[in-house]
């Protein structure tokens, strides 16, 4: 999510800024830019490498951010453009406006651009999310048309909800379907998602529900899908037509967490759970390869379909925008039927599609049963689930520690400073979920680096931040540089 990564970014200045400042015993000049280097959620792999520029960032008398705006760019570790940000700031260092250009990552070029407002939002004593709405609206990176609009809402530092508009492709002021979210089961860490599960409702524009989902997250706090429940409507009696299993605990992801290689099964049963289908789609190098596809009627094979998608150029939802398909169609005794090659335009219209239809099998083979199909996708053992994400918790407020507390008295952070001769070394700040207990985020900032021989108007050096999801893995690690 753009927006978490953005509110990272400007709470690391203020408390790179802020570390700096007690240093000095007096506010500082600000840094001029940052180089920021993303870890995998395993906390070893580099995922990104960044850059931020705070030339243009304004500070108050007191030395805390006043506003102005930080510019953001994100790469690969290989060099690749991921994304970047322009952030707009108010007194406090509050994050209120933020334009993020977010790039391909299958492909050169930018797949959209995301507006987030954060104006209404109310800010913690910390500096974290605490109650109101983000406002989100992306549009189409040539075309400038609006793609989609919408809102997370936020109680009591948690995200509890969302609602997004998508709209028509063709056009752009025609609502094609609704989405809301529900995040009240999700388990969180500050805004990372640690596990638990989402349901989703997807609406048609008149707000008849068409499908309801659980997406259930991995417990090893990395975000991660593992697996994902649907059940398709009927629009007019909201009747069960079918229910589908997506399953992902068969694949691999990047350090970013793209998918990258591995099989994704979907499996569609009717509402009495006969089988409908069952389709295994093959990853490689971040894209869809192939898919088979078994469809099945009274229980009895009744059609297989091949597709080829190694010529085909998909979008950052793997959707095919250019190139070409092939997809091969056999019966039940899967003899071939056809062979299609689809082109398509370059935005994920068909341009071209042409079917070559071949002779019935002389004698066709007696067709076959579910469970002698199955085999073909139950014989692979499946994966041993991730180890879940160790939990600190705190039994109380560290009593060498400046602590911050809530209104309704939970700790939400504690700084501890290290010092010699009077003059601070390093702080570790911890940040604590909404119960005072449990630790969301740690960083530990190392001011050995600055000098302030020029006086703290002339700072010279750097502030080192190292950010660790949970107290245990890293998540970031920062460099601010005068």
């Amino acid at each position: 999510m753009t927006v978490t990564e953005s509110m990272a970014h400007v709470s690391m200045v203020s408390m790179a800024s802020a570390a700096a400042a007690q240093k000095a015993g007096g506010p500082v000049a600000l840094f001029k830019s940052a180089a920021v280097t993303n870890y995998a959620p395993d906390g070893v792999q580099k995922a990104s490498v960044g850059t931020l520029s705070l030339e243009n960032v304004q500070l108050a008398a007191d030395g805390s951010l006043k506003g102005g705006q930080i510019t953001h760019t994100t790469l690969t570790p290989e060099g690749k453009p991921v994304l970047a940000s322009t952030m707009q700031l108010a007194p406090g260092g509050k994050l209120t406006q933020a334009e993020t250009t977010i790039y391909n990552h299958n492909d050169a070029g930018v797949a959209n651009v995301l507006s987030t407002d954060l104006s209404s939002m109310q800010w913690t004593d910390s500096g974290k999310l605490g109650s109101g709405e983000i406002q989100l609206s992306s549009k189409h990176p040539l075309t400038g048309a609006q793609t989609a609009s919408g809102k997370l809402v936020f109680q009591n530092e948690k995200l509890v909800s969302g609602a997004i508009t998508h709209y028509s492709a063709q056009n752009p002021t025609a609502v094609d379907s609704l989405t809301d979210l529900d995040y009240t089961g999700v388990n969180l860490l500050g805004m990372k998602v640690a596990g638990g599960k989402l349901k989703v409702t997807r609406k048609q524009p008149d707000q008849t529900i068409s499908s309801t989902s659980q997406v259930s997250f991995q417990e090893d706090g990395s975000g991660r899908v593992n697996q994902i429940q649907t059940a398709n409507l009927d629009p007019k009696s909201g009747q069960v037509k079918s229910n589908v299993t997506s399953d992902y605990s068969g694949v691999t992801y990047d350090a970013r967490n793209v998918l990258t290689s591995g099989d994704v099964h979907i499996h569609v049963t009717a509402p009495d759970q006969s089988p409908i289908s069952h389709a295994v789609v093959t990853f490689a190098n971040a894209t869809p390869q192939s898919s088979q596809t078994w469809r099945f009627q009274g229980n009895v094979l009744a059609a297989k379909v091949l597709t080829d998608f190694s010529n085909a150029k998909f979008d950052n939802q793997n959707r095919v925008v250019s190139g070409g398909i092939k997809v091969d169609v056999f019966d039940g005794s899967e003899n071939q039927l056809s062979s299609t090659n689809v082109t398509y335009d370059g935005k994920g219209v068909v341009a071209n599609k042409a079917t070559q239809k071949l002779p019935p099998a002389t004698a066709p083979a007696p067709p076959r049963a579910f469970p002698d199909v199955a085999k073909a996708w139950t014989s692979v053992p499946p994966k041993a689930p991730p180890a879940k994400l160790l939990i600190q918790k705190v039994a109380g407020a560290p009593s060498n520690a400046k602590n911050t507390y809530r209104k309704d008295g939970t700790l939400e952070e504690s700084v501890v400073t290290t010092s010699a001769n009077g003059v601070p070394l390093s702080a570790e700040v911890t940040r604590y979920d909404t119960d005072g207990k449990t630790v969301a985020s740690t960083y530990q900032v190392d001011l050995s680096k600055v000098s302030m021989a020029g006086g703290p108007g002339n700072p010279s050096g750097s502030v080192s931040v190292a950010e660790l999801t949970a107290g245990v893995k890293k998540n970031s690690d920062s460099v601010f540089t005068y």
